[in-house]
């Protein structure tokens, strides 16, 4: 087989069955963060079958090696693997056999089109100038199973990395790719509040918690307010909890929640500001504040270049540039921390499309307990990603 003769349509033909076997062990198994254990093994059998070397990362991350014939740049390709706990309720005919979990946000598409990938590119060896890693990559629901990668310096003398992510909110066939901030970034927040108990009858002698955390709450709802109309923030809380009983002043209180931006400068401010509202109101109830702020991940961007090398592969994969739904801002304010690899080197990330015609669970959003993420989707991730490596190094 020549360099001209490489037919990615056909030979992605040629295993697709092999993916939609491996799509739906995937997500009959479905895993938490930080526990894809079966998820690796599935991955790494894979990966025997090929000939890959790989290595663990992080316990249940997996990062692949495949060299070329010929010597070249070294390009990252990356898919998530970790589900969601959610009670799975859709109409798969390969349900979810680990009750209470659910690859709910597409992650086993994203691993199995990786694995498509592998299979291609490892057919291509022949042809490659260069190198591609494969970043099997755990716990993106929690924001940092990047850092496992990236402190093993998988990005170092790396050129450029890849990746993908299904969407509802396009149909299928079609993509969504965003010029420049193509996510938030994604700060997790708790607020811990110290009152003083006192009988409920007698509140005078107490501090309550309940009452300084509701008024926290609600004053966070409206600091948007005080920023430029023009900086896109989002402050959202997630879960508050206080007291023991009903007739006692409750002396102690959490608040969870995030802080979310599309810019660091706006983050950055938002952050500040969110933790001075929060000591003001604290003192104005007499009651001690304490609270952490942890940067999940950062504002994904997609580098300009990258962006380039995108569009060219998902209009060949696609059939036409119409296809691709071109947007200067993101689909709202999710993050995901392949932000974390593309603050290191060039990257691009795309969305690509799942709705049906007449199927209204696959337009619900990601993380619903009934949508249902089509098979067909996945040989279009193969060829992307497929196509993103053989830009750099045919």
């Amino acid at each position: 087989m020549s360099k001209e003769t490489i037919d990615l349509n056909k030979d992605a033909e040629a295993i697709e069955q092999d993916l939609l076997n491996i799509r739906h062990d995937l997500h009959r198994f479905p895993e938490p963060s930080m526990h894809e254990h079966k998820t690796a093994e599935r991955i790494r059998d894979e990966l025997d079958l090929l000939n890959l070397k790989w290595q663990e990362v992080g316990g249940t991350g997996t990062l692949a090696f495949l060299d070329g014939a010929h010597p070249g740049p070294t390009i990252l390709l990356r898919a998530d693997i970790d589900a969601l706990p959610l009670k799975e309720k859709s109409r798969y005919k390969y349900p979810s056999e680990n009750e209470g979990y659910m690859h709910a946000c597409g992650h086993d598409v994203h691993a199995t089109a990786l694995l498509g990938a592998a299979k291609l590119l490892t057919k291509y060896k022949e042809h490659l100038h260069g190198s591609v890693h494969f970043v099997f990559q755990q716990a993106e629901e929690l924001g940092h199973g990047s850092q496992y990668f990236i402190s093993e310096n998988v990005t170092n003398g790396a050129k450029a990395i890849y990746g993908f992510h299904v969407t509802p909110d396009a149909p299928l066939g079609s993509a969504v790719l965003t010029d420049g901030t193509d996510a938030a970034s994604c700060d997790y927040m708790l607020v811990k509040l110290y009152g003083k108990k006192s009988h409920i009858a007698k509140p005078h002698l107490g501090f309550d918690t309940t009452v300084a955390a509701s008024d926290i709450v609600l004053r966070l709802r409206d600091l948007k307010a005080s920023f430029n109309p023009i900086d896109n923030i989002l402050i959202g809380i997630g879960r508050v909890s206080s007291g023991n009983t009903w007739n006692i002043v409750a002396d102690y209180a959490e608040i969870e929640g995030t802080v979310r931006a599309l810019s660091k400068d706006a983050h950055d401010r938002a952050v500040l500001a969110t933790k001075e509202l929060i000591d003001k109101i604290a003192a104005l109830h007499n009651v001690k504040a304490e609270y952490k702020f942890e940067t999940n991940t950062p504002c994904l961007v997609n580098h300009p270049e990258a962006y380039k090398v995108m569009k060219v592969s998902a209009s060949e994969v696609l059939g036409s540039e119409d296809k691709i739904i071109n947007r200067t801002y993101p689909l709202g304010f999710g993050g995901d921390d392949f932000a974390a690899f593309s603050e290191q080197i060039p990257g691009c990330f795309i969305h690509l499309g799942t709705a049906l015609d007449g199927k209204e669970d696959t337009s619900v959003p990601l993380h619903s307990d009934n949508i249902y993420i089509t098979d067909d989707v996945i040989i279009l991730g193969t060829k992307l990603l497929t196509r993103c490596a053989l830009a750099h190094l045919l």
